[in-house]
């Protein structure tokens, strides 16, 4: 007995010993399991400057969709509607026509643009006084400066609307070459085989031109000049993209400033009028 007593004590220290090193195991392996996992998501972290891991999304900005920075340039065609203003008992209206236009656009980002554009028209400016009406054709300009806010993002259509302001220039211009040049006249009479006091070249049905614009206009005078006009802009419309660089433009657009006179005191009016110009446009983005 005496000699059994040490062996079973070595038989169980050895077996607590083997016991012991099997519970540690697992927890060993749990724990290189977590070290490589923990190393795994190191590496798939992005390092500093790389770009590699960088999701597509990113890269996109305004730049994908053609506009962050981009710019374009546009052909417009419109028509030029006017309206009347009265003043000091004299109605002056714009007669409609149609015109064309050049313009510039810069996109600061996918919503906000800078626009610059010049448009020019041909027509004729008609006053009212005491029930006679004269007509004075002129070259109508428009130059202006227009911040453009566009609401969507959309690749199919895009609604925006616009503010800003520039000048107006009326030049006065001969339709018909004049046959004769008057300074006045009176009534029933007849100077060079044209009825005294009108204006062949501006028409001017009355019969005393004299009393109503000065000296009658005879290709050169310097009573009637070219004026400016300062002027306001407001505007909306649609834009329809049709590729990556070009696109489609329908809108609306209203010009307001003082109704011209071309430098009459005769035919002053001293109110603001506005003309309307719904337009078409194609644009090439670059």
């Amino acid at each position: 007995m005496k000699g059994l007593l040490p062996t079973l004590v070595l038989v169980m220290v050895m077996s607590a010993s083997a016991v012991a090193q099997d519970s540690s195991m697992p927890a060993q392996s749990g724990t290189a399991q977590n070290s490589t996992m923990a190393q795994q998501g190191d590496a798939s972290m992005p390092q500093p400057g790389s770009t590699a891991a960088t999701p597509p999304s990113a890269h996109k900005g305004h730049g994908s969709e053609g506009y962050g920075s981009r710019a374009e340039v546009f052909l417009t065609g419109f028509g030029l509607v006017g309206s009347r203003a009265n003043g000091n008992a004299i109605t002056e209206e714009q007669t409609d026509a149609g015109g064309v236009a050049v313009g510039y656009r810069f996109h600061l980002n996918a919503s906000s643009a800078l626009e610059g554009r010049y448009g020019f028209s041909r027509n004729s400016d008609k006053y009212t006084i005491g029930g006679v009406v004269s007509s004075i054709p002129s070259y109508f300009s428009d130059i202006s400066a227009s911040y453009v806010y566009t609401f969507s993002k959309s690749q199919h259509i895009r609604p925006f609307v616009e503010g800003g302001g520039g000048v107006v220039l009326f030049i006065p211009g001969n339709y018909n070459t004049p046959t004769s040049s008057t300074t006045g006249g009176t009534t029933g009479g007849t100077t060079s085989g044209t009825p005294s006091g009108i204006l062949s070249g501006y028409a001017l049905a009355t019969t005393s031109a004299q009393a109503v614009v000065g000296p009658v206009y005879s290709g050169s005078s310097a009573g009637v000049g070219t004026q400016a006009r300062g002027m306001f802009l407001y505007g909306a419309g649609l834009e329809i993209p049709a590729s990556s660089h070009l696109s489609f433009r329908t809108e609306f657009r209203g010009l307001g400033y003082e109704a011209p006179d071309f430098k009459l005191n005769a035919l002053h009016t001293n109110a603001f009028t506005f003309t309307y110009e719904p337009a078409f446009s194609i644009a090439y983005r670059f």
